[in-house]
């Protein structure tokens, strides 16, 4: 094991290099379309690297050298404005990646990428992915429909948070986006657990309007709130609100 210093932003972190059991890379088809001997190139440059909870992995147009895939854990992209204000723009899990644009386009990236959980993360080497896409027709067209499937969830994600829908059909349809996306526990808790301030940056509100509104849906026993947790009941039933 080493200790490596992430995106030179001054904090060091556990590092591993990785081993061909541990790759999962899902949105690239586990790298199924790469060569024995290519694979085992990208293995050897790629790394392991565990981040806590609330680390910037990379920041908006930084200049990246590193595909990331998530092998546990989840982030978040997002985006500051002038003000200084944060804008969410979506949400990642287990087995997506984050830096294919700047792979592709040699330019910086263009969001901010954090960790919402305690998250393990494959850092996969810029020049060796590059290499694969030049003489690998599979791989590249992987990536391609990689990219394809963002711009895919990108859209569905702009419908179903879409400002010309209020406050409240909003936060119902992110209710059923976590859960949909990142699972429930047993007994219907959340498993990702987004802080209220998260979710006002999301849907472009207050974390005290938030508060408010799930105060409600509590009241009106659409969820429970369980040490500052949500359950989710009825998923159906949930679902017909909107």
């Amino acid at each position: 094991m080493t200790y490596v210093r992430l995106c030179d932003l001054g904090d060091v972190y556990l590092c591993f290099m990785v081993k061909h059991a541990d790759i999962c890379v899902d949105e690239l088809c586990n790298l199924k379309s790469l060569s024995a001997k290519a694979l085992e190139r990208v293995i050897r440059t790629s790394e392991s690297v565990f981040l806590p909870k609330g680390t910037t992995v990379f920041e908006e147009n930084q200049q990246l050298n590193k595909l990331y895939c998530i092998k546990e854990g989840a982030c978040k992209f997002s985006t500051m404005d002038t003000s200084g204000r944060e804008h969410i723009l979506r949400f990642l899990g287990k087995g997506e990646i984050m830096g294919k644009r700047s792979l592709i386009s040699n330019k910086g990236a263009k969001v901010t990428a954090t960790t919402l959980t305690d998250t393990e993360l494959y850092c996969l080497d810029k020049n060796e992915i590059s290499d694969n896409l030049r003489v690998n027709t599979n791989f590249c067209n992987d990536l391609l429909n990689a990219m394809v499937q963002d711009i895919n969830l990108n859209q569905n994600a702009r419908i179903a948070f879409s400002p010309h829908k209020g406050i409240r059909e909003r936060l119902i349809n992110l209710l059923i986006y976590l859960a949909e996306k990142f699972g429930l526990e047993a007994n219907g808790k959340l498993v990702m657990r987004l802080r209220r301030e998260d979710m006002a940056s999301v849907l472009g509100t207050s974390p005290e309007y938030i508060i408010n509104l799930l105060t409600q849906f509590k009241q009106k026993k659409i969820l429970t709130i369980s040490k500052g947790e949500i359950v989710l009941g009825d998923m159906e039933k949930l679902k017909t609100l909107i």
